[in-house]
């Protein structure tokens, strides 16, 4: 009996250590000001901080996309990533622009060294029109 409530104990605790450190926006996005963009959390592990953040951006482009039923292809990835980290995503076989904006993000170390990055964005509902992002000043 005692081995089982050790185990319960052992098995439950990651689960409350992350309750209770990480932002509430990883688990319940925020709902958006308008209809004219929507939020979006993505998940990416590195080495560095630039490793995972190269990551999370490039998850949030393909989950954006495919919500948007937009086929891209891996030369638009790779030119994506590597020439508009911080602007808005043009895809050039689908001359499709679709703003994004990072609002908050929240770093965990690795336990496989490096480091976890969660990023929250905001994303365009719609390809080719201009979102009106506002502020998210919740990011604890």
């Amino acid at each position: 009996m005692r081995k089982l409530i050790i185990f319960i104990g052992l098995f439950l605790m990651p689960a409350f250590g992350w309750a209770l450190g990480m932002p509430k926006w990883i688990k319940h996005l925020p709902k958006a000001g308008n209809d004219t963009y929507y939020y979006r959390v993505t998940k990416a592990e590195g080495s560095t901080y630039g490793d995972a953040y190269v990551k999370a951006f490039s998850m949030a482009i393909l989950e954006s996309q495919w919500k948007l039923g937009v086929k891209v292809t891996k030369t638009d990835d790779t030119h994506t990533i590597e020439q508009s980290l911080q602007k808005d995503l043009t895809l050039k076989s689908s001359n499709m622009n679709l703003p994004m904006n990072k609002v908050c993000e929240y770093e965990q170390a690795s336990p496989n060294g490096g480091i976890i990055l969660y990023c929250l964005w905001q994303v365009a509902c719609y390809g080719n029109v201009k979102a009106e992002f506002e502020n998210y000043l919740d990011c604890e």
